[in-house]
């Protein structure tokens, strides 16, 4: 059996993935803040916790294995992440970067490291599998929190695919770019303020279009390439271009 960790689980993307890799058949703890609105599953691990305290992950993480037990393979999908605020730079609402970079960047940074050194002993793969955006490499006015963190998670996988490869059991890491999918977080950038985030016209016509992909065709997608074989050997990589 495969074992998950998958954050950010409880909604949206996460929400969707979670509920492929059960059918899947594998074992998956989920992480999110408040986890209820999963349905109960015989191979599913709940697990509460605010990502944005720093504190807690090397702890949280260690749990994750521990629940997950001896399993085949293991993987950690970091998912969780705020486009919030949705504000240019100078316009910041107290606190709403801290938390963003918090959520964004230093926790998928600190899970992975309690990953790769609680996983080190497990003899089947390992993966990481970082959620990342197009925002990353395009800079769009009023995202520059979010583009900046997404960024900084692009250039850490591919820092950790390099130490890997020098390692005699590597694992696999990507950082990957999903797609624009109808979720909660499109909601909000449709709900921004158009003073603060000048492309937002561009956001609302992709939905009055029907051109947001569904959470379950973008889990589908995203879990076939987790086990492709192809995975890994490019550390970032946008789904679109397969």
């Amino acid at each position: 059996m495969n074992g998950y960790v998958v954050t950010g689980a409880s909604r949206g993307l996460g929400a969707a993935l979670t509920a492929q890799l059960l059918r899947d058949g594998g074992r998956v703890v989920a992480v999110a803040r408040d986890c209820s609105p999963l349905p109960a599953h015989p191979q599913l691990i709940t697990l509460d916790a605010d990502l944005a305290d720093s504190s807690l992950l090397p702890l949280l993480l260690e749990r994750a294995l521990a629940a997950l037990g001896d399993c085949d393979s293991l993987t950690l999908i970091n998912n969780a992440g705020t486009v919030q605020p949705i504000a240019q730079v100078g316009a910041y609402p107290p606190g709403a970067a801290e938390q963003a970079i918090a959520l964004n960047l230093t926790a998928p940074l600190l899970l992975c490291d309690a990953f790769v050194a609680h996983s080190a002993g497990h003899g089947g793969v390992r993966r990481v599998l970082n959620i990342s955006s197009g925002a990353a490499t395009n800079p769009y006015p009023g995202w520059s929190v979010y583009c900046a963190s997404k960024a900084g998670v692009d250039h850490f996988t591919r820092t950790l695919a390099a130490e890997q490869q020098g390692t005699a059991r590597p694992l696999l890491a990507v950082s990957l770019y999903p797609g624009v999918i109808d979720t909660g977080m499109q909601g909000e950038i449709r709900a921004a303020d158009p003073a603060q985030f000048p492309h937002k016209p561009r956001f609302d016509a992709l939905k009055a279009d029907g051109q947001l992909t569904s959470p379950a065709a973008a889990a589908a997608a995203i879990v076939a390439y987790l086990h492709s074989a192809a995975f890994g050997s490019v550390p970032v990589l946008d789904i679109r271009q397969l």
